[in-house]
């Protein structure tokens, strides 16, 4: 496959994935009524808008998402990024960690009304989508369930 198919196809997938999560956002009914901007809930609990890092197991874990950009953040949010996977095993020889990178588009969706936070929205679903090489067995595309609130 060229390099232009590659990017063609790419390109087609995304626009499929922002169709199904506009029509998914619309099909949910009428926003809330909310007067700050929709959230990424961090790792503390704390809102995050437009964040550059997001770290997805809220530990240290072995997934990380860094150089997020975002194209557009309302009740959907799209942007770019590195998923950086820690592919050490945890021993006394592991030594530091040792990260891969994948290139990412990222989409935030299915906002919601954030409990205990009256008038502020969240993101309950995380879609990325892989745009170069990716770990091996993953689907081009995953799509992760994220916490109304810190993991204990």
């Amino acid at each position: 496959m060229t390099f232009t198919r590659a990017r063609a196809v790419l390109a087609a997938g995304l626009i499929a994935v922002a169709a199904t999560v506009t029509v998914t956002v619309l099909a949910a009914g009428p926003a809330s009524a909310a007067t700050s901007p929709t959230a990424l809930v961090g790792c503390q609990g704390q809102a995050l808008v437009r964040p550059a890092v997001y770290d997805i197991g809220c530990m240290p874990s072995s997934e990380l998402v860094t150089n997020l950009s975002w194209v557009s953040w309302s009740s959907v949010a799209f942007g770019s990024g590195i998923l950086r996977v820690n592919n050490c095993t945890p021993s006394a020889s592991c030594g530091p960690s040792n990260y891969t990178k994948y290139p990412i588009l990222a989409v935030l969706w299915g906002a919601k009304p954030w409990p205990h936070h009256q008038g502020r929205d969240y993101f309950s679903k995380l879609t990325w989508i892989f745009t170069g090489t990716r770990p091996a067995q993953s689907p081009v595309t995953q799509t992760f369930t994220l916490p109304d609130a810190a993991q204990p």
